[in-house]
């Protein structure tokens, strides 16, 4: 293939993807926009506060669609290839279809390097800051977990008080802690507590410390020292639930590419299953694979020549191929994430079997 054709077929793929990729973003953004209109009717969130949420959740949101715009971006340059006879004169000149997609695949490929190397951690950080805003706006609270090497810390309360609590480990359900210390605020973030406890235990709307130590401050004499007891057991109110807890955790997506390797590590070590975010690590990894399989069954089915007919069976069949194939990795994703299965399995396989499928296709429509 000339050089010449090669860089044609690129910007002609990249031209009606990048159209694509705007419709489904804007629709994606009015979509989210009405829904949150509707949640935050009776909250004190403007329209400008809302719009925002919309925009910050877009940019996950698109990155779920993005195999299926890349399969009806494949499907739209092709056919209008089609159409216009270009395909035809190409095919006549002794360009094989596999010249023809080559162009298209690399393309692909590439840019589902950058989706997980640099689109999703921007995605990730606009996702974050959506769920701390719609937890202030639609909560009233802000109850996140945040895990590090030096063990998790959970926020607790509301906006006139708050109970920042660290703990070196907790098991699998996040309500038995370890070596505990819990720093209680007041309104204006003034330290009104601090307790240091060998355990807690979640109970029914209370933490129940063992081997308690306590220091009480007094706000309206910062520099008066605390005051000091001690006690074997003690309780702390609390409006958590061992769900709320682990839900509360920063999901797979809303963790950047790059950071999800130290945060498994720490999420070990906390004691917490990894199995979510090394599922959506090697998802990740696989979006190359992805994007090229999807646009290779794009392309399988609408190369053909319109005085054939069958466009629209063509475009049905590509349509229930997509979702046939979502609904499989949709699947092996959640098998992955219960450890079902192993991880690279249910990530690596959906979209090997959709490149060994597209393949199978070309074969039989193209050269068979």
């Amino acid at each position: 293939m000339s050089p010449t054709l090669f860089r044609y077929i690129t910007r002609r793929f990249l031209g009606t993807l990048a159209a694509a990729l705007m419709v489904v973003m804007l629709l994606i953004i009015l979509i989210d926009l009405v829904e949150l209109m509707r949640r935050g009717s009776d909250t004190d969130a403007s329209f400008g506060d809302l719009l925002v949420l919309a925009l910050l959740h877009a940019l996950s949101v698109a990155n779920t669609t993005f195999p299926f715009v890349f399969m009806l971006a494949a499907m739209a340059c092709f056919g209008r290839l089609a159409r216009t006879s270009e395909l035809v004169v190409t095919r006549a000149a002794g360009v094989s279809v596999w010249k023809l997609l080559l162009p298209v695949v690399l393309t692909s490929a590439c840019l589902g390097v950058l989706a997980f190397s640099v689109y999703n951690p921007i995605s990730a950080a606009t996702l974050s800051r959506f769920e701390t805003l719609e937890a202030r706006y639609f909560r009233g609270q802000e109850s996140l977990l945040s895990v590090s090497r030096e063990g998790l810390w959970l926020r607790q309360g509301g906006r006139d008080d708050q109970t920042v609590i660290r703990a070196r480990r907790s098991n699998a359900q996040g309500t038995e802690l370890e070596q505990v210390s819990l720093f209680r605020f007041g309104p204006q973030n003034t330290l009104l507590s601090r307790i240091e406890a060998a355990r807690a235990d979640l109970g029914d709307h209370v933490w129940s410390l063992t081997d308690v130590h306590r220091w009480t401050f007094d706000p309206e004499n910062p520099d008066a020292s605390p005051v000091r007891d001690e006690a074997e057991e003690a309780q702390v109110p609390t409006d958590l639930t061992s769900n709320h807890i682990l839900e509360s955790f920063a999901s797979p997506d809303a963790i950047g590419f790059w950071d999800l390797p130290d945060f498994i590590e720490a999420l070990r070590a906390s004691g917490f299953s990894t199995l979510r975010h090394e599922m959506h690590f090697q998802t990740e990894l696989a979006k190359p694979l992805l994007y090229s399989a999807m646009v290779l069954i794009g392309a399988a089915f609408s190369m053909r020549h319109v005085r054939f007919g069958g466009i629209g069976l063509m475009l049905v069949g590509a349509t229930l191929t997509g979702f046939a194939l979502f609904f499989v990795s949709d699947i092996t994703q959640a098998l992955g994430a219960s450890g079902a299965i192993p991880t690279l399995i249910a990530a690596w396989v959906p979209p090997a079997a959709a490149m060994l499928l597209a393949l199978g296709l070309l074969f039989y429509l193209e050269d068979g």
